[in-house]
């Protein structure tokens, strides 16, 4: 797990979240930005301290040059201790006095002359003329070193380095984390405030679903929608969407079943009553026939409203198809039935068009093509022909199944695809429902469904698909 997961799951809230994970990079930019200028104080600083301590040194050089001449350099009392003397630049004098700069004067052979009181007996430098550094007994000296020719002498001018590091380090914490720390806390608050405000929009979501009613599936509609909240509101919307569907398909299965199983329901329960009551073996036979008739119809009205209500694209895979070889299985399958019925079944598709490709669902596209034939049957003659074919349209793929049935009158067309519409009541044993599910399997497919009068006499079904 990340440690920014581990941080929110810990939180368990996004305002604490970002108000944690703002406050802790803040925290690390001020530390940042207090080391960085930490350095560069540090080094502008040493810049200016070094200017300052070679213009003390030359100051020092020509002072001490005179009192080195009357010194008598074999006297065993030496150094010379000053503890302070009378300089032109006052700047020096005070450094002097406060301890600020200390001094020494070495002659040639390394025996200290002179030195100020705050100066280590240790020589500051090696004679290496020019900027150095040292540590004496734990203390930083910077040192600046000259050397007289004429008198043979060397002058170490050194300034202690704890005075530099106060310098730098005061200016960072006053100019900078002073400011900082008064300033935080109203950073935090100002944070606080962003961040709810921020949030705003999904506190306002919560409160939309949290007032809606147990059974409300409208979708969540709000006033402000930030983009970053946008894909989830979405989601969630597309879900109640997809709820909503799958409810009102169980809802119009249940009112459906109750709707139609009644009457054939009631049916088999008469010829079941028939056959219990019949005196004799041919009233009997008659009524079980019926009552098998009849379950027979009951079993396809169930299995129709079934597929109904699974056609949903999360529910069933689709595949690429090649529709011919698809229609040649089923109407293998059909054939011994419609031979019975002394029918005869054509399918035409020209050698081009056999390699056809759908992208569907095969479960689906079977149950069309037997829906399409067993209804044309229905209503075909003995010695009639059901025709289907095959054929390529630009990017679609036709599918004409026509018959040489009764036909149907061209107005009620529009009523084909009604649920348990029958226009032929009596003569027709079905529910009504196939062309209902045809229909709804052509929408699935994104294709089209059509009507006409056939030139064979009966109806023409014609399909229309998006080829893959």
């Amino acid at each position: 797990m990340k440690f920014s997961d581990a941080l929110l799951v810990k939180s368990g809230s996004i305002k604490y979240f970002l108000l944690i994970v703002i406050t802790l990079l803040f925290t690390f930019y001020l530390v940042a930005v207090y080391l960085i200028s930490a350095h560069r104080a540090k080094h502008e600083i040493d810049e200016i301290f070094d200017a300052q301590l070679a213009h003390s040194a030359f100051i020092l050089f020509n002072v001490l040059g005179e009192n080195v001449s009357l010194i008598d350099q074999t006297n065993l009392h030496l150094p010379i201790v000053y503890h302070g003397f009378e300089v032109d630049k006052r700047a020096v004098r005070d450094a002097v006095r406060q301890n600020k700069i200390a001094y020494q004067v070495f002659n040639q052979q390394g025996k200290l002359l002179i030195k100020s009181s705050s100066a280590p007996d240790v020589a500051f430098s090696d004679k290496k003329k020019g900027y150095s550094s040292l540590q004496i007994k734990g203390r930083l000296w910077r040192v600046y070193t000259l050397y007289d020719e004429d008198l043979d002498f060397w002058l170490y001018v050194a300034e202690s380095g704890a005075i530099r590091n106060e310098l730098s380090e005061g200016i960072s914490v006053k100019i900078i984390m002073l400011p900082a720390l008064v300033i935080f806390p109203i950073f935090l608050l100002l944070l606080a405030a962003i961040i709810r405000f921020g949030l705003a929009p999904l506190e306002q979501l919560v409160s939309s679903i949290n007032r809606r009613e147990a059974y409300s599936l409208k979708t969540i509609d709000l006033n402000i929608i930030p983009k970053e909240l946008s894909p989830v509101l979405n989601a969630i919307n597309a879900l109640i969407t997809r709820l909503d569907d799958a409810l009102t398909r169980e809802q119009r299965l249940t009112a459906d079943t109750a709707h139609e199983l009644r009457t054939p329901l009631s049916v088999v329960l008469i010829h079941a009553q028939n056959a219990l009551n019949s005196d004799n073996e041919v009233d009997r036979d008659i009524a079980l026939r019926e009552l098998d008739s009849g379950v027979k119809r009951v079993a396809r009205l169930l299995e129709q409203l079934l597929t109904l209500s699974k056609i949903t694209p999360e529910t069933l895979p689709q595949k690429a198809l090649i529709f011919h070889q698809l229609c040649q299985n089923i109407l293998a399958e059909m054939a011994v039935k419609i031979i019975n019925k002394n029918q005869e079944l054509v399918l035409c598709c020209e050698k081009e068009d056999q390699g056809i490709c759908l992208l569907g669902s095969e479960f689906l596209l079977e149950i069309l093509i037997r829906n399409l034939i067993d209804n044309a049957s229905q209503y075909t003659p003995d010695k009639g022909v059901i025709k289907l074919t095959i054929k390529r349209a630009g990017q679609q793929m036709l599918l004409v199944v026509e018959d040489s049935g009764i036909g149907i009158d061209p107005a009620l067309y529009i009523r084909l695809t009604e649920r348990f519409y029958r226009q032929h009541q009596q003569q027709s044993k079905g529910a009504g429902l196939g062309l209902t599910l045809v229909n709804t399997i052509v929408e699935f497919h994104q294709g089209e469904l059509s009507f006409a009068k056939s030139p064979l006499g009966g109806l023409q079904v014609t399909i229309r698909m998006p080829i893959c």
